[in-house]
């Protein structure tokens, strides 16, 4: 990391036929009226996969009562992840968000192979609630040198043959791993690996875009293929401080589903020079790549100090940037609760948080709304 209240009522039922739920139908209370979620294809359990969250999230945008996902970072896995903050923000605002996010990083630990999924069993709980989850991975370096340490033999993590490629083959494991077991309980993942891969601050950041693509496709083909994962919702997420590379690393629409930006500045509606001048560019070229866009990582750039208004980023995904599908706010000091204004945010007429998503008979609603019936 370099860094509404729209309410959802049921109404009606699940109709069982031989012991087969066959549809779920939800109405929510918008500010164009009810809308209407048509009959999930996995009914039975009320299960949701992947093809469903990304049909929901393409939509979003394109509704008369479009809304966005807020989302919230928990922490790194086995280190500081927790819900601690996501429950102060909840009591300062009302709401949870809509999407919890983990960390299998974890950068407290003193060993830099350690890929931690132990904060599956929260996130296996958020999805149960009726939110949705995502996963990124700040990687451990496959030499043992810290995440800053740019790794010049890129190309040998596709390589088991070198030491780089075994220790990457070991981190994939572990990844597989924890992945596997959000699949099983039947967890769609908005995963998130490489990110901000433009920069310059991470050991697999700045490599040569064929050689990061190939990379990329080999651990695509690893997860999807080899360990057999169809719950993953593919995040590409460069970040915004960088101008002339925003594209070049794109693995490509078969090995992407969504795309978004990494961004922090302190005035996203403008006035924060450079950075919302490439920004403005840079959603469009995104928007170029005809998937469903989200601001994948955010918060204030500069002002960490308390003093940062976080109804700035809703007021400028409103007016500036209406193709996004969701936030994830930071954590810590750069977190809504320790800055001002989370209420703004949280509770602004576009946000769809985790009360917005409650399923009929109780039944989570983990792909929210995907036309009208």
């Amino acid at each position: 990391m370099s860094r509404r209240k729209r309410t959802f009522q049921a109404i009606a039922v699940a109709a069982a036929i031989s012991g087969i739920l066959a549809s779920v139908t939800i109405a929510a209370k918008a500010v164009n009226g009810p809308k209407t979620v048509p009959n999930a294809r996995h009914a039975a359990g009320g299960q949701y996969d992947k093809s469903d969250v990304l049909r929901w999230m393409s939509g979003l945008p394109h509704r008369s009562d479009r809304g966005v996902v807020s989302g919230f970072f928990g922490g790194y896995s086995g280190g500081t992840f927790s819900l601690k903050q996501t429950e102060l923000l909840r009591k300062r605002t009302g709401h949870y968000p809509g999407l919890l996010a983990c960390d299998y990083g974890n950068w407290v630990s003193s060993d830099n192979t350690q890929v931690d999924s132990s904060c599956n069993g929260t996130l296996k709980r958020w999805w149960s609630n009726g939110g949705l989850v995502s996963v990124g991975i700040h990687m451990p370096s496959p030499t043992g040198h810290g995440f800053g340490t740019k790794l010049d033999d890129f190309a040998d993590l596709t390589n088991t043959h070198t030491a780089v490629g075994r220790s990457w083959q070991h981190s994939l494991k572990r990844m597989g791993d924890g992945l596997s077991d959000l699949q099983k309980a039947g967890v769609v993942v908005l995963w998130r690996p490489f990110h901000e891969m433009n920069g310059d601050w991470f050991w697999w950041a700045n490599q040569h875009p064929s050689t990061f693509k190939r990379v990329w496709a080999y651990t695509y083909d690893y997860l999807v293929n080899t360990r057999g994962l169809d719950n993953l919702i593919w995040v590409y997420a460069p970040d915004c401080s960088r101008n002339s590379n925003l594209l070049d690393y794109y693995p490509g629409k078969g090995k992407v589903d969504v795309v978004g930006l990494d961004c922090y500045t302190d005035n996203p509606s403008g006035g924060d020079g450079r950075i919302v001048r490439n920004l403005d560019r840079q959603y469009k070229q995104m928007l170029s790549l005809g998937k469903p866009f989200a601001f994948t990582e955010v918060g204030p750039r500069d002002r960490v100090d308390g003093t940062f208004n976080w109804k700035r980023w809703i007021d400028a995904i409103h007016q500036r940037y209406p193709r996004t599908t969701y936030f994830l706010a930071w954590n810590d000091k750069w977190s809504p609760t320790q800055n001002r204004n989370a209420k703004g945010l949280m509770n602004h007429p576009l946000v769809i948080n985790r009360d917005n998503m409650d399923g009929a008979a109780g039944t989570p609603l983990h792909a929210p709304p995907v036309g009208r019936s």
